[in-house]
């Protein structure tokens, strides 16, 4: 099966990595010749037009301006594309390529540990979630970083409303509504303590913890902990192999519109 990774860059090279642990050489197309000696064993071009392969699945970590461009030449054909986030920098953009039955959105945190453990019987009362970082990203905090934790709201309790927004000491924060419930969520880029990704939701049967780091859920006696394999190596191992997580494109659609709403 001939795969095409589209990008380079930093999460390009971490699905390079993934593809590879598969057994598999992709071919790679990046506009910086320069990293054609990235993987020497694999086909590279600049260009898509040159590709002479036949290829039957396409990743795509670039400049999110460019995804939709990138993804319609391959989904026109009906090869499936797996699209890094954000998938567009407009909904109306993302429009054009949502409906497509070929295309996912990544959603690497819906991999991890705490939301493939978490309890099915939970009635949150609120949920404060921080999300800060050593690094930084693309366009903002809230396009990065908060974006996995929004489609995880969805994911995890339905439809999620943004009531407002806050920036303070370089920590954005966003309040709002998931079905009823209040949630906090902050997030930061070369947060210049200890990085954190953590939820914690208040119920009446006590506090739910989620580390997204350490991969944890700890809820009273009930705990969780990844023992082995990760969260991006599952979700390529998923897309390749054909298994399917329904409803990608609808959540990245609102989180689109949520962060749009915002007006930042």
């Amino acid at each position: 099966m001939h795969v095409l990774l589209i990008g380079l860059g930093n999460m390009g090279k971490k699905y390079l990595r993934k593809i590879k642990e598969l057994g598999l050489n992709p071919v790679i197309c990046d506009i910086d010749p320069e990293k054609a000696n990235v993987c020497n064993e694999c086909p590279f071009y600049c260009h898509i037009g040159d590709i002479k392969e036949e290829v039957q699945k396409v990743i795509i970590a670039v400049d999110p301006k460019d995804h939709v461009r990138l993804a319609k030449e391959f989904l026109e054909k009906g090869i499936p594309v797996l699209l890094e986030k954000p998938p567009a920098l407009t909904s109306k953009e993302f429009e054009e390529i949502v409906e497509n039955p070929n295309l996912e959105i990544s959603e690497i945190e819906l991999y991890s540990e705490a939301v493939k453990n978490f309890p099915t019987d939970v009635e949150p009362e609120e949920i404060v979630i921080e999300r800060l970082n050593k690094g930084s990203g693309y366009i903002n905090p809230l396009w990065d970083l908060a974006w996995h934790d929004l489609y995880v709201l969805q994911y995890l309790f339905g439809d999620v409303e943004a009531e407002e927004v806050n920036r303070k000491n370089g920590i954005w924060e966003i309040k709002g509504k998931v079905k009823n419930v209040p949630f906090t969520l902050r997030v930061a880029w070369n947060y210049p303590e200890e990085q954190k990704r953590v939820w914690r939701i208040k119920t009446k049967k006590g506090e739910i913890l989620m580390d997204f780091i350490k991969e944890e859920l700890a809820y009273g006696n009930y705990k969780r902990q990844r023992l082995y394999g990760d969260k991006l190596g599952e979700m390529v191992r998923d897309f390749l192999s054909g298994v399917r997580r329904e409803g990608s494109t609808r959540r990245a659609l609102n989180n689109l519109r949520i962060l749009e709403s915002l007006k930042i």
